[in-house]
């Protein structure tokens, strides 16, 4: 794949097509790779599963991101097909293509407040904290209502291509409760608790509050706002804070730049209209399309140029439910979408559509890893032409795990 990659894309730097590869195709398995959790990497949420000799299965940690030279980060994705692995010698770990040693990697540690535990003995993840790279990911509250709402037809008005949201175990834990607004004011004094150990350890750089959606955007500022105010005393003027919440109109922005964030992230997740409804059903009747892109527009009011992004899921135009586009159409809403955007101070960011388990996409409904980067390159012009460079308080070269346009920036000379 690099080398196809290198003949498409000679223009790009080596270190955008070993992220890309790793991103598409990840590595085969190693031992290289269990020494490095055993030596302190971060564990992975998923080992590697494998059978014996006698067929029993074995569960082998693995890290969860590399580091790249260069700083740039990705996750480790183990799939034994691929032509990639991680091998180690005198030099340290390297990433290898065949005969052909790519580049030096490391992996990023586990921080030291994971280790810490409540009051109550709660682990960080019970209070919500995931350390995500150098950003502290905040998800109180996972379950999305919009799985839990039905169309005519009797689907969930959930977005298409995710399979995140639903109320299961991990909510429970959190003691999430369907319908429910207000969150627990002992999960809060944990949040508080965790939040604080981690910004006084030093190894973070941000914080993202994020979470399953509401129904209404209003309750959706009812839920939000002691989270950023419980994130704001524990950090204090430490870290920055982002409200990754749904949209909400200006008014309650401007209560969440009152509790404490700095800034905001509402995500879209695709500029055309029709496929908007067609894919984002839940978002598309609680919200509407205008709505939340006049949320995103009076955030840059309150926030500032700069400090309001929104996520985009590229490849999704295509495939069914979408009512589907040629890839030129595509091409083309995108970089309409990030014109408009980016000329009224909202940064749009790109994750190419992945197929998962539990949603209608199949293997095949992918994007290709040559289109992500066509994509990547498009937008990254439109910054350029702009000299407006990816924020790092929305995504970093230390937590840009799964995304391109740190990179290009770092590569191409944008970078802020």
């Amino acid at each position: 794949m690099i080398a196809e990659l290198r003949e498409q894309f000679p223009d790009l730097p080596g270190s955008i097509l070993w992220k890309t590869g790793l991103l598409f195709r990840g590595v085969c398995f190693t031992g290289a790779l269990a020494e490095a959790v055993a030596e302190g990497a971060a564990p992975n949420f998923w080992p590697y599963r494998r059978r014996d000799a006698r067929g029993q299965l074995e569960l082998i940690p693995v890290p969860y991101l590399f580091r790249l030279e260069g700083g740039a980060v990705a996750r480790v994705r183990v799939d034994d097909r691929s032509a990639l692995d991680v091998r180690r010698d005198a030099a340290g770990f390297g990433l290898w293509s065949g005969s052909e040693r790519l580049c030096a990697i490391e992996f990023v540690r586990a921080h030291a407040w994971q280790d810490h535990r409540t009051r109550d003995g709660s682990t960080p993840s019970a209070a919500g904290v995931e350390q995500l790279g150098d950003m502290l990911v905040v998800n109180v509250a996972p379950g999305c209502e919009y799985f839990t709402v039905r169309d005519e037809e009797g689907d969930a008005r959930r977005c298409r291509f995710c399979a995140y949201g639903r109320f299961d175990q991990r909510s429970v834990a959190l003691g999430q409760a369907r319908g429910r607004v207000p969150l627990e004011p002992a999960l809060l004094a944990r949040l508080e608790e965790v939040l604080r150990v981690a910004a006084e350890a030093g190894e973070a750089r941000h914080v993202y509050l994020t979470g399953g959606s509401l129904l209404d955007p209003a309750d959706e500022a009812r839920r939000y706002l002691p989270l950023v105010a419980a994130a704001r005393r524990a950090v204090g003027d430490r870290l920055r804070v982002t409200c990754g919440s749904g949209a909400v109109d200006p008014k309650d922005s401007a209560r969440y730049r009152d509790a404490g964030a700095d800034s905001c992230c509402y995500n879209l997740e695709v500029w055309d209209a029709e496929t908007f409804r067609a894919v984002c059903p839940g978002k598309a009747a609680a919200v509407g399309r205008e709505r939340w892109i006049a949320a995103l527009l009076g955030a840059v009011e309150v926030f500032g140029r700069g400090n309001v992004g929104s996520a985009f899921v590229a490849g999704v135009e295509q495939p069914a439910p979408a009512p589907g586009m040629s890839t030129e159409r595509m091409m083309a809403s995108i970089v309409e979408g990030a014109t408009f955007l980016l000329d009224h101070g909202v940064m749009p960011l790109y994750s190419p559509l992945w197929p998962v388990e539990g949603t209608p996409y199949g293997a095949g409904d992918g994007l290709a890893p040559e289109r992500y980067l066509e994509i990547e390159r498009e937008v990254y012009r439109l910054r350029a032409a702009r000299r407006f460079p990816v924020p790092p308080w929305l995504i970093c070269r230390g937590c840009s795990y799964m995304l391109l346009e740190v990179d290009f920036d770092h590569a191409l000379g944008l970078a802020a």
